[in-house]
């Protein structure tokens, strides 16, 4: 799993985080990727930490893409049965790309999203 995180893993910003911050918010950077609407809650707890903003802006981004894919889901759901299997599928993708980001979290490492995570929507 640490093989795959790692081709997602931004080495520059991963340099600015201390030891002492990230076993510090680990935890609770993780929680925000499986409960999304909570991105703000590392800013609340430490607002100059370099691990605490960047969680915080993936998870953020990570919100609006569910959310997105929450209203394509609804409309999927007009289709009888395909629209249910594929709902499914993207519900299970959804799922196991969470843990993947709460696992990068909690290792701490700087895992940005595939095309999105590039975005610094908090700076």
């Amino acid at each position: 799993m640490k093989e795959i995180l790692e081709n997602f893993n931004d080495q520059s910003a991963q340099s600015t985080f201390s030891n002492e911050d990230v076993q510090k918010n680990k935890l609770l950077t993780a929680v925000c990727y499986l409960f999304p609407i909570l991105f703000f809650l590392p800013l609340l707890v430490d607002q100059n930490s370099s691990y605490c903003r960047f969680h915080a802006n993936q998870s953020l981004i990570w919100l609006v893409f569910d959310a997105i894919l929450g209203i394509m889901i609804g409309i999927l759901h007009l289709i009888p049965i395909l629209g249910a299997i594929i709902s499914a599928l993207i519900g299970l993708a959804v799922l196991a790309v969470a843990v993947c980001l709460m696992i990068g979290a909690y290792s701490g490492m700087a895992v940005r999203l595939p095309f999105l995570g590039h975005l610094d929507i908090i700076s």
